[in-house]
């Protein structure tokens, strides 16, 4: 092993990293199995010894113990941390909150296999991994927040190497509660990266715990960015796509092996075909797997290719993230404190003694009802990604007929903000 890669292994020390090469044409790099390797805790994270026997354990246990997948819809609640430097909403760095919205929504086509989308796909082993993103409406403090935080640094750029403490310095919220995905200028050529789970019993042996937990995306290929940028093969969002596999536990497809023959080159997906190596770009002419039968999985999002190749999550890697959501420290957290769309924590939800909200499901309006005396207050209604769309104001009503007149079918999160400030939540369905 030269010295240079030895240096970038120590000074990187155990992130999971996400970069193209100097010439976007070439391909994307990820130095995330070796990266782990120098890690004294590199087993217990995802893809090391004691992860996979532990993940496997925990696996068996829900089995024994007669718990059943029943495709629950996942909430993860996320805070986007925008650091720019000096520029103008909108400009550069300070990406505006359309260009937010479209990374939720992609993230949310991609996980769903949403019909029409980019995000669709008519393969056999392709999966709605029923994981679901939406920005928090609610922030640590309890306070109504856009789940959009701005920063101006004082830092134009940030080495994935030096400066990881230096960039989530800036802003953090708890991320046993929030899925905290910070959107800089990195250098390098570096596009993203992101921390993998860990096992509930990783002693760290003295080295300090891979914090703040969460994700990393360039600002320039965050979601659906504008043509002209400077990496047009990653203007679709799939880079947050990618990153946020690996949090949630998905290794590489090929394993980060060193070819057919690399009985460690596995990603501990039977139904992801093994493949030598990754693949670039967006290749027309599909290789053949290791067993010279099926093609690779080129469309794979933890391959390497162009973002307009990628459009699958197979139903391993679909069970293989739930696992770790249900199981992982920082990842069952984020849906059992519970901290779904912006619930910020127990206390935040309703315990349905304050108001009442009828029909549900509902067609054309909703009743919300006072149980006490108290007045209602501010009335708001969001859809599953945190995108507000109505806006009522009771006036010290006890009782208020809200029209859904405007809104399409689908789900949603009603909050009333009372007198008090405390804001309490009820989800409800719309036909």
């Amino acid at each position: 092993m030269n010295r240079l890669l030895v240096f970038l292994f120590l000074s990187t020390f155990i992130f999971g990293n996400y970069r193209t090469e100097a010439q976007e044409s070439t391909h994307r790099s990820c130095a995330t199995h070796e990266l782990h390797q120098i890690s004294p805790n590199r087993t217990f994270y995802s893809g090391g010894k004691e992860f996979e026997s532990w993940l496997k354990k925990v696996g068996e246990e829900e089995i024994s113990k007669s718990v059943q997948d029943n495709d629950e819809l996942y909430y993860l609640p996320v805070v986007f941390h925008i650091l720019y430097f000096g520029e103008a909403v909108g400009t550069g760095r300070n990406v505006d909150d359309s260009r937010v919205a479209s990374q939720i929504q992609i993230l949310n086509q991609d996980y769903s296999k949403a019909l029409g989308t980019p995000g669709y796909n008519t393969n056999s082993s392709g999966a709605d991994s029923r994981i679901r993103f939406c920005l928090a409406a609610v922030d640590p403090n309890g306070q109504p927040t856009t789940g959009v935080v701005r920063v101006n640094t004082t830092q134009s750029q940030f080495s994935i190497s030096n400066d990881n403490a230096t960039l989530k310095g800036y802003s953090l919220w708890d991320p046993n509660r929030y899925l905290n995905i910070w959107v800089c200028k990195l250098t390098n050529q570096d596009i993203g990266y992101a921390q993998y789970p860990y096992t509930d019993s990783i002693p760290f042996n003295g080295v300090v715990d891979v914090q703040p937990d969460g994700v990393v995306v360039d600002y320039r290929v965050f979601g659906n960015v504008p043509p002209g940028g400077e990496y047009p093969s990653y203007n679709m969002g799939r880079t947050a796509t990618h990153e946020v596999g690996h949090y949630l536990g998905l290794l590489h497809i090929w394993g980060d092996g060193l070819g057919c023959a690399d009985p460690n080159a596995t990603d501990f997906c039977d139904d992801t075909p093994k493949q030598s190596s990754y693949t670039a770009g967006c290749p027309t002419t599909i290789p053949t797997s290791c067993d010279g039968t099926h093609p690779i999985m080129r469309e794979n999002y933890l391959d390497y290719t162009n973002d307009v190749c990628m459009n699958i999550f197979t139903y391993n890697q679909k069970y293989r993230m739930r696992v770790v959501m249900r199981n992982a420290p920082r990842r069952k957290t984020l849906f059992t404190t519970p901290t779904q769309c912006g619930v910020s924590s127990v206390k935040q939800l309703s315990s349905q003694k304050d108001w009442v909200l009828f029909p549900n499901p509902a067609s054309n309006q909703i009743e919300i009802k006072s149980s006490t005396s108290s007045p209602l207050g501010l009335i708001e209604i969001r859809d599953l990604n945190g995108k507000l769309c109505l806006s009522v104001t009771s006036e010290n009503e006890v009782q208020k007929t809200v029209s859904l007149e405007k809104l399409a079918a689908g789900w949603y999160y009603t909050s009333v903000t009372g007198p008090d400030r405390k804001i309490t939540f009820q989800k409800f369905v719309k036909n």
